[in-house]
C-alpha cells in the first residue's frame, strides 16, 4: 500500500502559480485600481487565506485550449485587476506562462476597467489592439467571464469595448450577462440541448506536460462509472490523449467515504511500458472525479487487486492504496 498524503487537490494542474476558489466574504473585486503584480511563491502559511485569494487564472495553450492556472493573489481593493494583470500579455507575464507551456490571452495595453451591479460584473475593454481570429477573441472574452465568476460577489458577465457592445473584429460577440463559460466543448452545438449534462473530463496533452479540461455533454447526469469509463474512452480533440492503454476495461467504479475504488482489467499494466503514464493516469482521475465529488483518496484496482507501480510518480494532492 502506497500513501500520498493531500496537500492540495488542483497541484496537478500548475506548478508556477498556486490555488483556486478560496473567497473573501469582504472586499470589492472592482473597486480600485490595482498595484503592479509581484510574484509570490506558494507557500504552507496558515495565514495564508488571510493575506491572498487562492483565484483561478485562465491562459491558452499552444493547441488553442483554455487552461485554468492557480495563483495566490495579496489581498487589496480592486483584486479582480490584479488578477487580470497576471493575464496580460506583459513580458515578464508572456515568460512566466511560457515556462508552462502556455500563453496570455489579454493583449499588452488593453486596459480594463470593472463595476459590479447587483451581481453583474460589466467590463469594458479599452485601448484593445485587434486580435488575431476570433478563438483568439473568443478566448479572451471566456478567460474573462470565468475568472470573475470566481468571485462570490459575482453571478453574471457583460463586456463592453470603449463602452459599447456588438462584436469584435473577428465576429466573436461581447456577451451580456454571461454565466461561466463550460470549457473546451468538445461539441459547441450540444451547449443548447436541453436535457444534457455536462461534465468535466481532465485529458494531456501529447507531451504529458500540461493537463487539459474538456466539456462533454451526456445524456444524464454522469455517475462515478461513466466518468472513468469517458476517461477511457479518450477524446477526439486535436493534441490530447488518452492515459489508458487500448483494450483497456472498467470492470468497476465506485466511491464510499471519499476514496473512489477503480477496478481495471490486466490490459492496464502495459502503463508500465510508458514512463509516467501512471502517473498521468492518477491525475486525469483524480481532476475529474474532484470536480463533483469531495474526495480524500484514490484507490486504482486490477482485478481486484490493489495496484501502483513502485515507479510510479505519483502527483500531489492524490491518496493512492
Amino acid at each position: 500500500m502506497k500513501i500520498i498524503r493531500l496537500t492540495a487537490i488542483l497541484a496537478a494542474l500548475l506548478m508556477l502559480f498556486a490555488s483556486c476558489s478560496g473567497k473573501r466574504k469582504t472586499g470589492d473585486p472592482s473597486a480600485t485600481d490595482a498595484a503592479a503584480p509581484t510574484e509570490y511563491p506558494f507557500t504552507e502559511d496558515p495565514n495564508v487565506e488571510t493575506t491572498f485569494r487562492r483565484s483561478t487564472l485562465y491562459y491558452v495553450t499552444d493547441d488553442g485550449y483554455l487552461v485554468p492556472v492557480v495563483k495566490l493573489v495579496p489581498w487589496e481593493e480592486g483584486i479582480a485587476k490584479a488578477c487580470f494583470s497576471y493575464m496580460t500579455g506583459t513580458e515578464v507575464n508572456s515568460k512566466a506562462a511560457g515556462e508552462l507551456g502556455l500563453k496570455t490571452v489579454i493583449p499588452a495595453g488593453a486596459e480594463l476597467s470593472i463595476t459590479i451591479m447587483e451581481g453583474n460584473a460589466l467590463v469594458d475593454i479599452r485601448s484593445l489592439e485587434p486580435l488575431p481570429d476570433a478563438a483568439s477573441e473568443l478566448n479572451m472574452i471566456e478567460a474573462i467571464v470565468n475568472t470573475l465568476v470566481g468571485f462570490s460577489t459575482v453571478t453574471s458577465v457583460t463586456i463592453t469595448r470603449d463602452g459599447e457592445g456588438g462584436a469584435l473584429e473577428n465576429g466573436t460577440e461581447l456577451p451580456v450577462r454571461r454565466t461561466a463559460y463550460p470549457l473546451n466543448p468538445e461539441s459547441d452545438e450540444l451547449e443548447t440541448i436541453a436535457g444534457l449534462s455536462a461534465a468535466t473530463l481532465y485529458f494531456p496533452n501529447t507531451q504529458g506536460t500540461i493537463t487539459v479540461p474538456v466539456t462533454r455533454y451526456m445524456q444524464k447526469e454522469p455517475s462515478v462509472y461513466a466518468l472513468v469509463s469517458a476517461l477511457i474512452e479518450g477524446t477526439r480533440s486535436k493534441g490530447l490523449r488518452s492515459c489508458f492503454p487500448e483494450n483497456t476495461l472498467l470492470l468497476g467504479a465506485a466511491i464510499e467515504a471519499g476514496t473512489v475504488t477503480v477496478n481495471l482489467s490486466d490490459d492496464f499494466k502495459t502503463v508500465e511500458g510508458t514512463e509516467g503514464l501512471f502517473s498521468l493516469a492518477v491525475k486525469t482521475l483524480w481532476l475529474t472525479l474532484a470536480e463533483r465529488y469531495d474526495l480524500t483518496g484514490l484507490r486504482i484496482q486490477v482485478n481486484g487487486v490493489n495496484y501502483s507501480p513502485e515507479t510510479a510518480d505519483i502527483p500531489t494532492g492524490v491518496n493512492v492504496f
